[in-house]
């Protein structure tokens, strides 16, 4: 043998193996009853010196590895591939030792880890809740101490759940322990089964640093309107066109929320949409990206007063039932309040992905018996549209009005007049708000109290939301505002601003116009039924001191609560003029639905419709709203919702039906069927040819597989029948159906696989395990995604999920590019004769809990 030129002798070779053979023989044959290896511990190539085939030894290693340490020797005997023999000859050679105990908090985050992996893929809108929920479900608040606002915050709680919580406690002084939480007069089922994780029975001094650190990307772009205005306004998130400064970036939210012991709060949080430039707090060499965070206290007790909450940084403030005050950038359609619609109340630290409804400054809630109060004070920019014309007594131009952006760049990138081209009137950032105000409590009885509120919004900008600002002019030069009026628009027409709402201000030098709203809000728990509502006025030109003579709205609601039924009556009656950007109370649609904002083609950008598809405001609209819900047996329930309402608009009515029948003829297998009818009258004085019909059937059937598997099959159809109006001729009716397949598979309770299947044609919308999804083919499409939930540890989880979709291809596609544009590109073909439709997104999470 020849090595470097010289040759050596093979048996220099062979020596040294057999003699490593025969070493390792006698490690193997080293495992005796007197030393036993600690097999929960050991290594993969030690396991495979036991008296075992390799693939064995590969599966106990895995075993212990993805499923967690083996509490007995006998459970090596659940591995496949070891029968009794093979047992026999292990058994006396390995030791299973006491592993490492687990902390308070690992403990807890391995009782509640599916909790957790659903909380994460559910977060988004509700932020404050998640937050919420993850910290007491890691350090659980003591029932025997907690109070009514916190009780009725815990998910599945409603008010006359935690009124019972509290009228049983203090009946019996003291609730020990899970046992007697359960006996609980008047808890609801749901409340106990969720209610139990976030609920301890004795107090517990949980100190030192511990909270969770989230992040998460993915390139879904913006869907249906959203998408047509970026691509027409030239800014495409899947093309690739941008302007300079811009990147292509995907979706980015990470946060940090920290805790030590249990009264001391902490949060940052970052947000980027796609595609979108880094914005950033200063401008020198070391840039901080703009970001969110806050600080707080709680519960500090002294005497008979209780300072609840005081936060400075970014917060969430939440009165009544969202008529006067809630800051979030998201519109929810029917949030009543209960269930799936339930809302968080108080005061939070701001870790939410909002970005324009921001309150920054310093917050405090406190208690003193019966009375309670909650002030807040905020300074923070605004994005808002603002007018080309100054004032003559003015030196800074109106703003028309506030907008809430999917990318936040500076200039509406088809907008010439205002771009840097033109007056450079950026929309970014280019108000600042100052908002103040508070609430203001007495509690007769837990979960009965009657409540006053207050906010004012100072800016250093006068609010004029003139229409001519906004809409754009037809190619003869006529004003679109002009030539496209209809009754919708009065919403435009009566939005809050002009000579009533300019005012200085003493506390503020810079102010150049306010807005100011105020109510006040009740709720009484009698036995199983609360009753509840708010009133809000915007102050305009009426006094202050009498109730009617501005603006209104109102939301009044009754809530019945029984073991096997439940039914919530809603009423809401809102003026077109209460124009409040901070109102998130229950409607069905959004502020400006119908009117020319709607149709952005008619706008001056494009963009501009983002009035419209990203108003968090609800529709100033009068209605009635029924849902209830029964337990027919164990193997049925039903729901039924039924809404009628009229649009303060133009008068047009409108009435939505929706029945959903839930079977279990055996535990593993669920049938759902839900059928939705929908209409908006013929025609009525204000406004005619509005007619439309749109029904909705879903069939689903659940199949409950072994070690918490399942199969989800579902058929959708619908049926959307519309008359005919300026831009349609004559009826038409859009069908769409689709067939859908999902499949989760758990490897172990560290390992899970997901996935769906899908072909649709028309309108869809589906849960995508993290994402909620709105879709529109057409011609159709197969759509599929596959996702992968992984545990790394008792900390630490990671989720990932691609999704693809394939759409038919549209045929007769013709594209003449001009010539100049063939000269400066003699290689490339500027021609085709069909077009596909194809998308890949990605979605990426890291959570970490600690």
């Amino acid at each position: 043998m020849m090595i470097n030129g010289k040759r050596m002798n093979v048996k220099f070779l062979i020596v040294p193996l057999i003699l490593f053979a025969l070493l390792s023989q006698v490690a193997a044959q080293n495992y005796t009853a007197d030393n036993q290896l600690s097999i929960n511990t050991a290594s993969l190539q030690e396991i495979k010196q036991l008296p075992v085939r390799e693939q064995i030894a590969q599966k106990i290693y895995d075993r212990i590895t993805y499923r967690g340490y083996l509490k007995s020797v006998y459970d090596l005997l659940k591995i496949e591939g070891i029968d009794q023999p093979v047992f026999e000859k292990i058994k006396p050679l390995v030791r299973i030792e006491p592993f490492a105990p687990l902390s308070t908090i690992q403990e807890k985050i391995e009782q509640i880890y599916f909790r957790l992996d659903r909380w994460s893929s559910g977060e988004g809108v509700n932020d404050a809740f998640i937050d919420l929920w993850v910290e007491k479900a890691l350090d659980p608040m003591n029932v025997n101490t907690a109070r009514y606002d916190q009780l009725v915050n815990l998910q599945n709680v409603s008010p006359v759940d935690a009124a019972a919580i509290l009228s049983y406690r203090k009946e019996v002084h003291l609730i020990r322990d899970q046992r007697d939480f359960r006996r609980t007069p008047g808890l609801s089922n749901y409340a106990y089964r969720t209610a139990r994780y976030f609920l301890d029975y004795k107090d517990t001094n949980l100190s030192g640093l511990h909270g969770s650190i989230l992040t998460r990307m993915d390139n879904t772009p913006f869907m249906a309107d959203e998408g047509a205005q970026t691509t027409e306004a030239g800014l495409s998130a899947v093309s690739g066109r941008y302007v300079s400064g811009y990147n292509m970036m995907p979706n980015m939210y990470s946060k940090i929320r920290l805790s030590y012991g249990k009264d001391i709060k902490a949060g940052i949080s970052y947000t980027r949409n796609l595609n979108e430039p880094t914005h950033y707090f200063n401008d020198s060499a070391i840039k901080i990206p703009e970001a969110k965070f806050y600080i707080g206290i709680e519960n500090q007790h002294f005497g008979d007063f209780v300072l609840r909450k005081l936060y400075a940084g970014n917060y969430k403030v939440t009165l009544g039932q969202g008529v006067i005050m809630e800051n979030t950038d998201f519109f929810m359609p029917r949030k009543s309040g209960y269930g799936f619609r339930k809302r968080y109340t108080g005061l939070s630290g701001d870790n939410s992905r909002t970005r324009e409804y921001t309150l920054r400054g310093v917050a405090a809630e406190a208690g003193f018996q019966n009375l309670s109060a909650l002030g807040f004070v905020s300074y923070d920019s605004r994005d808002a549209i603002v007018n080309r014309y100054n004032y003559s007594n003015n030196t800074k131009a109106g703003f028309n009005q506030l907008i809430v952006l999917d990318q936040r760049f500076n200039y509406a990138l088809d907008d010439s007049l205002r771009g840097p081209n033109g007056q450079n009137l950026s929309w970014l950032n280019s108000v600042n708000e100052m908002t103040y105000g508070g609430h203001l409590q007495y509690d007769f009885l837990p979960g009965t109290f009657f409540g006053l509120s207050f906010y004012e919004s100072l800016y250093d900008r006068p609010i004029d939301p003139n229409p001519y600002e906004i809409a754009g002019r037809d190619y003869n030069g006529v004003e679109n505002w002009d030539r496209r009026q209809v009754t919708t628009d009065s919403e435009i027409k009566q939005a809050y601003g002009g000579s009533v709402a300019r005012a200085q201000s003493g506390l503020w030098g810079a102010a150049e116009s306010y807005r100011r709203i105020y109510g006040f809000d009740f709720q009484s728990v009698i036995g199983n039924i609360v009753l509840q509502g708010e009133y809000g006025e915007l102050q305009k030109n009426g006094s202050f001191f009498k109730m009617g003579d501005d603006p209104k709205a109102m939301v009044f609601s009754a809530y019945f609560q029984f073991p096997t039924l439940n039914i919530l009556a809603l009423y809401r009656n809102y003026d077109v003029g209460f124009d409040n950007p901070y109102q998130r109370s229950f409607s069905n649609n959004r502020r400006y639905k119908g009117t020319i904002y709607e149709d952005y083609y008619y706008l001056q950008s494009a963009l501009y419709g983002q009035l419209y598809e990203n108003n968090p405001q609800p529709q100033a609209e009068e209605g009635f709203y029924l849902d209830a819900f029964y337990q027919l047996n164990r193997k049925f329930t039903s729901r039924f919702q039924y809404d009628n309402w009229v649009r303060k608009a133009d008068g047009a009515k409108h009435y939505r039906l929706v029945g959903t029948l839930d079977y279990r003829p055996v535990f593993p297998l669920g049938i759902q069927l839900r059928q939705k009818w929908q209409t908006r009258e013929d025609q009525n004085s204000l406004t005619s040819n509005l007619y439309y019909k749109n029904l909705e059937f879903r069939g689903r059937m659940r199949t409950r597989l072994s070690n918490y598997d399942n199969l989800d099959l579902m058929y959708t159809s619908s049926k959307l029948l519309v008359h005919p109006r300026p831009r349609v001729f004559g009826d038409f009716v859009l069908d769409g159906e689709a067939l859908t397949a999902n499949y989760v598979h758990n490897f172990n309770k560290n390992l899970k696989f997901s996935g769906m299947v899908a072909y649709y044609k028309g309108f869809l919308w589906n849960f995508e395990d993290t994402q909620f999804a709105v879709m529109d083919s057409p011609r159709g499409a197969i759509r599929y995604w596959l996702s992968f939930y992984m545990r790394l540890d008792h900390h630490l989880s990671f989720r990932m999920k691609y999704t693809g979709e394939h759409q038919r291809s549209i045929s007769n596609v013709s594209f003449d590019a001009w010539q100049s544009t063939l000269d400066e590109n003699p290689d490339k073909r500027f021609g085709a004769q069909w077009l596909r439709k194809i998308s890949n997104l990605y979605y990426v999470e890291f959570n970490y809990n600690f």
